[in-house]
């Protein structure tokens, strides 16, 4: 907890040493906080008073616990420990781990929200239904009505398997950003959608974008509509919005919300992820290789090993129960769930209810249900290419036909980022280079040229950024760059290396595709329809034409050729329900991946007028194949990632035709989809359009958050607007060392380029002994506002980020009765100018840091009237590759210099040798070195409560060197030592970081006995 003291010391002349000896005179000396008898404090105070020495001085500092409930006197120097530790001795086991449930789930979001992230320029247009409000940007009109028509479908004709109830909902559309996403949350209540479809089809079909976003997304709506009951509406009146989303997130596991949504757009459409093959290869791989995780393994994923997310497992368990057990069987589980009908897992409970099976049972039972099934599609394994990796995951995706038999391919992992890599016929690797940040690892391959699209943030708006194009040869590594503020995807190169075909993927454009020369200037634009959308164009081998999977609204896939002499298109394969990506052109054959008949295959079209036939199949997959030197090649998804094989001819069906197979039907359940509708197929409602201003709630108070924080009981009423542009809080907190109480207001604005924000509080009744028997009391308040700047500089091979902040502060302090004669009225501003930065390239799954990152921050305050005082903080940290690729070295250093009048002392934020207690001295400065590295992956857990997923140790050494300006003594503080964490997740969904450090003091304290071993509990700092 922060205190703020207002301190007697000595100013006008003397250092702060100088105030120190003056204490320790009457004082003592102790390996404690030193303090003193009311008297004795009392004394010096009035004797520096009546020599005119004497100023009010704040320090902010951290109250021990052993000595809370002690009677110190308030207006005595107090030494504090490091922010951010609890000593073993002084840790008040009880109070602490109180405080940790409460900021455990209280602060509990799932969110992906960008605060301010949308540009000012945009005019909000509004389609309000009984159902929606979707907020959209001008112009995208249609796309508003296609999504409020959906909506209003679902909750007309679908409400029985989830529940009957219905909160209505705003959903805000995103068009200027490339990224695939979309959510609905609570606190505040709101579902926020990105309108550009992703490039590959595979992952999420190829059904029309705003259909596949509503009908997954308005089912969380209805989910959340229907399970604020029992126990859960008991928090939410509570705590508001975030209460509900905690008991939620506790009673019903995320498996079940995004598995019930899955089932939903598989269910309600004529594709959705329950009928696409690729879908169901995680855990197929599980199967074919063995690989038998238990329950918690599967519920939190590994750092080693590829586990499937809970999207996989929901889907699985939510289908089969519907087989087995009918439609409704889920309403009433997670109604019984919600309800917290069996206090202790009440979803366990309330499956063995309405099933009649043990949990246990129940999931045991619906995976050998589909494994039963998958059994009938195992085949033999190809001949394998590239190695599978012990203990990590490693992907070798999208390989082209190099020169000599040799194979260019993007390889990654959890152990690598994506780097281009050429794969020798003698099984030898090859770096070629890093590939930049990208929304997705598709490339293109020709003629010596990789092509690929490159993402690019827009330095302010975090809801706008753009794709531009990079090119690589590979012969002697040089990069360009084509485009800036574009939204170009799917790049391939023509033969010559002179043009580029390109996707212009723009929601709140008709997507188009665009032939330009080197500079980026547009050559030619096609469409042959203005309701397609194209992905993965690629150029015949003699550059005269250009072959591209088209998509229609209602997900039909076909392929296209343009011949770029007459600008002429035709269907070769003409559009049907199925998925088609990744298409290799080698000499006059094309060669793509087709999902037909429940699996992914490798098929191929001979040109002119060939018919697509089927080449090689796995029972996961067979991505971006061809047949090149005599052998089939393509990529399969296995448990250590996608591996490359040689594959045998499917000599059976070798030259059958896709006749009947173009349909997606749901796969390995029936029952469950049968006589569902297809709601895409229905007609598009007009609805009326109307301005959404966006002063439009701006105040929105949704929850209602609890804190502890030692003797500090806050209070806060949040609010978060719609529009995620303004974002407040009211606190009320009350101390019970002091018995004083405290009212404030923050908000920030982020809706301008500039964000504004504000600060103010109000203490009344802060105390400080006189005597045994009397009290002084005084009131304090505090003001602040002023600008920040959040900027985005990510690109290339680099996140880049840079906030500015520059804030006007005011204080006021005020005695109360007695207090009135002995505290003088403290009345002052200072100004506060911050700047952080950092910078990081990619970081792989196991890898603790980055391999190459640095960070900077700088702060100066400086009180701008009536007194003197200033201070300057700078540190930064520099992290470098370990030995090992999971390794890292980081290096550390700061500096902090503050005047020495000591009319006004600010907050000390420096971070000081860790296990000494911190002196602020007026100059000071500190050099580190820590080494971080993974020791072990238990991937172990019990009771659903807490599971293991990765032990790490640091190794550091801290030197810190401390200046008094009087005497010009140094002092040094050099500390060695390690510290252990435990990277966990609790609850099978939060995860969570603690460590124990401990610390060997190689100097002596400055003050007081030096105890050399010091063990500290490191808990996390950063819950949410």
């Amino acid at each position: 907890m922060n205190h703020l003291y207002y301190v007697p010391l000595v100013g006008g002349f003397l250092p702060d040493e100088a105030i120190y000896t003056e204490f320790v005179t009457i004082g003592r000396i102790t390996d404690k906080p030193i303090h003193y008898s009311q008297s004795d404090c009392f004394k010096v105070i009035r004797r520096h008073k009546r020599a005119g020495t004497l100023a009010m001085t704040a320090y902010k500092v951290r109250l021990i616990p052993d000595f809370a409930k002690a009677r110190v006197c308030n207006t005595c120097f107090l030494r504090y420990p490091q922010p951010q530790r609890l000593k073993f001795r002084y840790f008040m086991a009880m109070k602490k781990i109180a405080g940790l449930f409460v900021l455990l789930f209280l602060h509990y979001q799932l969110s992906a929200q960008v605060f301010g992230g949308t540009p000012s320029s945009i005019k909000w247009r509004q389609v309000n239904t009984d159902a929606v409000r979707v907020i959209f940007p001008k112009g995208l009109d249609s796309t508003a009505w296609r999504m409020a028509t959906l909506a209003n479908s679902i909750c007309d004709r679908y409400r029985g398997t989830v529940g009957g109830k219905l909160r209505k909902v705003n959903m805000v559309l995103q068009s200027q950003n490339t990224l695939t996403n979309a959510y609905v949350q609570l606190g505040p209540y709101r579902s926020e959608l990105y309108l550009t479809p992703p490039q590959n089809p595979f992952q999420l079909g190829s059904l029309g974008w705003a259909d596949n976003l509503v009908i997954h997304e308005f089912r969380h709506v209805q989910q959340y509509s229907n399970y604020r009951v029992g126990f859960s509406k008991f928090f939410s009146i509570l705590f508001g919005e975030n209460g509900q989303a905690v008991a939620n997130a506790i009673t019903v596991p995320d498996w079940f919300f995004e598995g019930d949504a899955v089932w939903n757009e598989t269910a309600l459409s004529n594709q959705g992820r329950g009928r696409l093959p690729a879908f169901f290869n995680a855990y197929k791989s599980l199967y074919f290789e063995n690989k038998q995780y238990d329950w918690m393994k599967l519920r939190n994923g590994s750092f080693k090993n590829f586990v499937p997310n809970h999207y996989d497992l929901g889907y699985l368990l939510v289908a089969y129960g519907r087989e087995k057990y009918g439609d409704s069987v889920w309403v009433n589980i997670t109604q019984d769930a919600a309800s917290f009908k069996g206090l202790f897992y009440p979803l366990q409970k309330a499956i063995k209810k309405h099933t009649g099976v043990d949990y246990t049972t129940f999931r045991t039972d619906a995976l050998k249900y589909f494994q039963n099934q998958w059994l009938q599609e195992k085949t033999p394994e190809p001949q394998w290419l590239t190695k599978q990796t012990k203990n990590t995951v490693t992907d070798y995706q999208y390989a082209y036909p190099g020169k000599d038999g040799e194979l260019i391919v993007l390889k990654s992992g959890y152990r690598q980022i994506p780097v281009f890599t050429r794969l020798l016929k003698n099984g030898t690797e090859e770096k070629i280079a890093v590939k930049d940040i990208g929304v997705d690892d598709y490339y293109s391959y020709n003629n010596g040229w990789i092509a690929y699209s490159a993402f690019k943030a827009d330095s302010r708006w975090g809801n706008r950024d753009y794709n531009r194009i990079k090119l690589l040869n590979i012969a002697n590594k040089e990069e360009q760059t084509i485009g800036s503020k574009t939204k170009y995807f799917s790049p391939d190169i023509f033969p010559d290396g002179k043009k580029i075909i390109v996707v212009e993927a723009d929601p709140a454009k008709t997507c188009m595709l665009h032939l330009l020369d080197m500079s980026g200037t547009v050559l030619q634009q096609f469409t042959a329809d203005s309701n397609l959308f194209y992905s993965h164009p690629k150029f015949s081998k003699d550059g005269s034409s250009i072959f591209v999977a088209g998509r229609q609204p209602n997900g039909d896939m076909g392929l296209l050729e343009w011949r770029l002499s007459d600008n002429q298109h035709r269907w070769i394969l003409a559009p049907g329900n199925r998925i088609i990506a990744f298409p290799v052109v080698v000499n006059d054959t094309i060669y793509c991946s087709i999902s037909a008949g429940g699996t992914d295959a490798l098929y191929s079209i001979v040109l002119p007028d060939g018919s697509p036939k089927k080449l090689a199949s796995a029972p996961t997959g067979i991505y971006q194949g061809f047949a090149a030197d005599g052998k089939l090649v393509g990529s399969t998804f296995t448990t250590s990632g996608y591996r490359l094989a040689s594959y045998d001819l499917i000599n059976s069906s070798f030259g059958k035709t896709m006749t009947g197979l173009e349909t997606l039907k749901p796969m390995y359940v029936s029952r469950t989809m049968a006589n569902k509708e297809n709601l895409t197929a229905s007609a598009t409602h007009t609805y009326p359009v109307t301005k959404y201003s966006k002063a439009t709630g701006l105040l929105n108070f949704h929850s209602w958050q609890p804190e502890i924080d030692g003797s500090d009981y806050s209070i806060s009423v949040l609010s978060n607007n719609v529009l995620n542009t303004l974002e407040a809080a009211l606190t009320y907190t009350y101390n019970t060392n002091e018995l004083s109480n405290k009212a404030g207001i923050s908000a920030t604005y982020g809706g301008w380029y500039l964000q504004p924000f504000i600060d103010i509080n109000q203490t009344w009744g802060r105390v400080a002994k006189l005597n045994a028997d009397t009290n002084v009391f005084y009131n304090e308040t505090k003001a602040g506002g002023g600008l920040q700047l959040p900027l985005n500089f990510s690109s290339g091979k680099s996140y880049r980020y840079l906030t500015l902040q520059s804030s006007l502060n005011t204080q006021r302090v005020r005695g109360t009765g007695l207090g009135q004669k002995l505290l003088n009225d403290l009345d002052f501003n200072y100004a506060d100018v911050r700047l952080d930065y950092s910078s990081q390239i990619q970081k792989a799954v196991q890898q603790i840091y980055p391999r190459f990152a640095h960070t900077l921050v700088a702060d100066y305050r400086s009180i701008i009237n009536k007194y003197t005082a200033h201070q300057v903080l700078l540190s930064g940290s520099l992290y470098l590759p370990g030995i090992m690729p999971t390794h890292s070295l980081v290096l550390t250093a700061a500096y902090q210099g503050r005047d020495t009048m000591n009319q006004y002392i600010f907050s000390n934020s420096f971070p000081f040798s860790r296990g000494y207690r911190v002196i602020n001295f007026p100059r000071q400065w500190k050099l580190g070195a820590n080494y971080h590295l993974p020791l072990w992956y238990p991937d172990w857990g019990f009771a659903n409560i807490l599971y293991l997923r990765r032990v790490r140790l640091n190794l550091f050494y801290d030197y810190t060197v401390g200046k008094s300006l009087r005497t010009g003594i140094t002092y040094p503080f050099a500390t060695v030592g390690t510290e252990m964490f435990v990277d966990t997740k609790v609850w099978n969904q939060l995860p969570i970081t603690i460590g124990v450090r401990y610390s060997r003091l190689l100097n002596n304290e400055f003050r007081g006995v030096t105890q050399p071993n010091q063990w500290e509990i490191v808990l996390p700092v950063s819950l949410y």
